[in-house]
């Protein structure tokens, strides 16, 4: 037989899973009823709930990590939290690191609040995920041109005129980007 600490320790699951049993299916129900009409405070606190029961953990089938992230940290967004939604979609990516939709999230939070470095590695880490995303790969084009990264831009766009070569604008954001470092455009 087991030791006192480890009959309460079965104890103490046994009556998390329980809870959990009960609790999650209520929590996850409210949060999207809360998402959908737009409460964000009501939507973080449910979410907030949900993240410390470990419902994603318990059934992830019922309480999809990747969901609850998203549209935990969407809601920080919503009420200006960009520093509490960062917090949110670094926990996710702790769980999910190979989930873009949590990068994207993560770069949004950097964006907003004014970390260019750390936005730009975000994009691209995502362009490295991705590497077909061309939303993504022109925002970083763009990221890089406003901050005189006209190498780094060059090579972006070279990706971009490789899947579509016909693009008349990014045939003109390359002519400009080359005329920056002194290149010949033609």
């Amino acid at each position: 037989p087991g030791s006192e600490s480890d009959r309460q320790d079965i104890f103490e699951l046994k009556r998390l899973d329980s809870l959990r049993t009960h609790r999650c299916p209520r929590l996850m129900s409210s949060a999207a009823e809360y998402y959908r009409n737009r409460d964000w405070e009501a939507t973080v606190n449910i979410y907030r709930e949900i993240d410390e029961l470990g419902c994603d953990e318990y059934d992830p089938i019922l309480a999809p990590p990747g969901e609850i992230y998203l549209y935990y940290a969407i809601a920080h967004e919503y009420l200006g939290q960009f520093e509490k939604s960062e917090e949110v979609v670094l926990k996710g990516l702790q769980k999910l690191p190979e989930s873009t939709n949590l990068r994207k999230r993560l770069a949004y939070a950097y964006k907003k609040q004014g970390s260019l470095e750390r936005y730009i590695v975000e994009l691209e880490k995502i362009m490295d995920m991705v590497p077909d995303d061309s939303q993504n790969m022109i925002e970083l084009s763009k990221v890089y041109g406003d901050n005189n990264r006209y190498e780094d831009q060059i090579d972006v766009l070279r990706i971009l005129l490789k899947i579509d070569p016909d693009n008349e604008i990014y045939q003109g954001e390359m002519k400009l980007a080359l005329e920056k470092i002194g290149e010949d455009p033609l």
